[in-house]
């Protein structure tokens, strides 16, 4: 499954403070891109939207990063949490879902995500390059 969550890049690295828990949830916040129809390219680029148009803060250069559940879960359980993916749809972001297992807290946890796991960096010119489709909810989707 894929997740793509905002980041910001410092010196062509993955600044791992944006992937921290948001203030009051235990979980990281990321969009699961499998819940729209389309193309992996099609998905990322609603997921990418999805989050564009939410009422979170985006930037209008901010940029994305993507992993693979198959990857991220594995690494929180091998820094000793116990990692799951929780689909959270919200009402401006029905693509919304979290990560569990990673506290605000756990700096080497997180600073390893972002440099093995967040490891797919788009630029706002690579997010916008992307195919846009329908950005229909996946018949797959319950």
């Amino acid at each position: 499954m894929c997740l793509l969550a905002r980041c910001a890049q410092m010196r062509m690295k993955t600044f791992w403070v944006r992937f921290r828990p948001r203030v009051g949830e235990d979980y990281l916040s990321v969009s699961w891109c499998e819940y729209f129809e389309g193309t992996f390219d099609e998905q990322l680029r609603c997921s990418i939207e999805s989050i564009r148009n939410s009422k979170m803060s985006v930037k209008p250069k901010a940029c994305f990063c993507v992993a693979d559940t198959r990857d991220l879960l594995p690494c929180i359980e091998n820094f000793g949490g116990i990692g799951r993916a929780v689909y959270h749809p919200e009402d401006d972001s029905h693509a919304h879902a979290g990560v569990y297992g990673v506290g605000a807290e756990e700096l080497e946890l997180l600073s390893y995500l972002a440099d093995e796991e967040w490891n797919t960096y788009l630029t706002k010119q690579d997010a916008d390059n992307l195919p846009l489709s329908a950005c229909g909810k996946s018949p797959d989707v319950a």
